[in-house]
């Protein structure tokens, strides 16, 4: 899901960085201090998560868990998800520094904005229906980062398109792995820490 430098054309790089600079400004206002510990467990779950590469044919693909950041999180999953795509690039390769800004709207917004209408929506609802919430936060904010992702491959250059399908199609299965893991979490978490899901125990 990493988009490396030299690959995106300036026009989307710096629409990438319109998009990606207000949203991290509202996001670091938000942050809280009682809630370091939250954020180096949910960053350091993120950086592990997309560390881990699984060939799929030409391609690589790994799990993201921004929706789950975004639910966990609210809006302060940009920062956090932020964080964890420096340390990426700095260190590991994955992604650049001149396209941060499209990595950062292409993973950590929607998890952001899908986290927290999901977050929203399982305050309202029975015990029994909230894992399904997590599970469409899940796999449905893997789903909107794909479409994103293509839509920035495949309007770069139209030789592009095809890669941007491939990719598209490869990021399937991590959609419904996803959505397993936070159908799960959510599950979990409801009996154990229901305040992390901003439910009242």
């Amino acid at each position: 899901m990493h988009i490396s430098d030299g690959v995106l054309s300036p026009y989307i790089i710096i629409a990438g960085w319109a998009a990606a600079v207000p949203a991290l400004a509202v996001s670091v206002k938000k942050l809280k201090a009682e809630k370091v510990g939250v954020y180096g467990v949910i960053a350091a779950a993120f950086f592990a998560g997309s560390t881990i590469h699984i060939p799929v044919g030409p391609l690589s693909m790994h799990l993201m868990l921004n929706g789950i950041a975004g639910l966990l999180l609210g809006w302060s999953a940009v920062t956090v998800i932020t964080a964890g795509l420096l340390l990426q690039a700095l260190f590991l390769g994955f992604g650049g520094l001149t396209v941060l800004g499209v990595n950062i709207a292409i993973m950590a917004l929607p998890g952001a904005i899908i986290g927290i209408l999901g977050r929203n929506w399982i305050k309202r609802i029975s015990a029994k229906k909230r894992p399904w919430i997590g599970s469409f936060v899940g796999g449905g904010t893997v789903f909107i980062s794909s479409v994103l992702l293509f839509i920035a491959l495949s309007t770069t250059h139209t030789a592009m398109a095809p890669l941007a399908k491939l990719v598209f199609f490869g990021n399937i299965p991590v959609i419904f792995i996803e959505g397993a893991i936070s159908y799960w979490l959510v599950h979990f978490l409801q009996k154990v820490k229901p305040s992390l899901l901003g439910i009242l125990p």
